[in-house]
């Protein structure tokens, strides 16, 4: 058994499938393919199945999932320990998800380049559970993230707002909030990083929904998908630019959020860098509250003033 195939049959498990397994570990999605049917002929088991909805554990499958990610963990540990001599003099090492990528981040990173304090630092991308794993592991510093693991350090860091947006001539676009439920039972255009994707899959089955939804991995081919009228989504304020040419923001009712965090590798939470740049992500996370209730009330009041243009005439 090779420690890539267990880390292919982690990837596929964790993420429901082979083409969001690929994407993660830098490799094509037959290459996952290839690794998971090696690992399944070694063994003598089938550990998942292919389904319209994705990938699917079988029970061999979910037994011998913990094992091959204590297997995966522990190799990120060996390198990480390897590393760790000197680390303390290397550049500060942070991890985020996507939500905090797509627009926090970029203002973070310039917002440091000013004290010129962004030359020491080097950050990488991935789901929560990645996150996680690096910041358990040692290999990053810092995590941004949506869980609070108990041997992990972690400190609120913004209270993310979501939203349901639909294109400009959506049946919707008129209204100023709209149910979750409803949202949810329509035809879905989702980020297949986003852990509301998890949360709205798992409704969609209770609710017997037809129509499965799309995991798409990039947000800029979720927000057109959206605009061209070929779905709808549901967003936190925190990935949503503020300009969205052919989209409509919607408030849910009731409203529903949920917390980004701050994480630090234990015993690094007083270090003198994990403090400046967590101080840092805070303030940049603050100037972000507002803004998409702001964009909300625009538009609200761009179709109020259409409205109006229409009856005068």
């Amino acid at each position: 058994m090779k420690l890539t195939q267990c880390s292919a049959f982690v990837a596929v498990a964790e993420t429901e499938s082979f083409t969001r397994a690929g994407l993660r570990l830098g490799i094509s999605q037959s290459a996952v393919s290839h690794a998971v049917a090696a690992l399944e002929k070694e063994l003598g088991v089938t550990l998942m199945r292919r389904e319209r909805g994705g990938a699917v554990l079988t029970a061999e499958g979910r037994r011998a999932l913990r094992h091959a990610q204590a297997v995966v963990h522990h190799a990120e540990l060996v390198v990480a320990r390897a590393r760790s001599a000197c680390a303390e003099d290397g550049p500060l090492r942070v991890a985020t998800v996507p939500t905090f990528a797509a627009q926090l981040l970029p203002r973070l990173m310039s917002q440091l380049a000013l004290t010129g304090g962004e030359e020491d630092i080097t950050v990488r991308e991935g789901d929560d559970r990645q996150v996680e794993r690096w910041l358990r592991a040692g290999s990053v510093d810092v995590g941004i993230m949506y869980s609070d693991p108990p041997d992990v350090d972690t400190a609120p860091l913004k209270r993310e707002t979501l939203y349901a947006l639909v294109s400009r001539d959506h049946p919707l676009a008129g209204q100023h909030a709209v149910p979750y439920e409803l949202v949810a039972r329509l035809p879905l255009i989702i980020p297949s990083w986003d852990p509301e994707a998890v949360a709205l899959r798992a409704f969609r089955e209770e609710a017997g929904a037809l129509v499965p939804p799309h995991h798409i991995r990039d947000l800029n081919t979720v927000l057109s998908m959206v605009g061209e009228g070929l779905g709808v989504t549901i967003l936190p304020d925190t990935v949503l630019p503020a300009v969205l040419p052919n989209l409509h923001v919607l408030e849910l009712a009731p409203g529903r959020s949920r917390q980004l965090s701050i994480g630090t590798r234990t015993g690094r939470r007083e270090d003198r860098r994990v403090l400046a740049f967590s101080a840092a992500a805070r303030e940049v996370a603050g100037q972000r509250v507002g803004e998409l209730p702001a964009l909300a009330a625009r538009q609200r009041n761009v179709v109020v003033g259409m409205a109006g243009r229409r009856t005068r005439s």
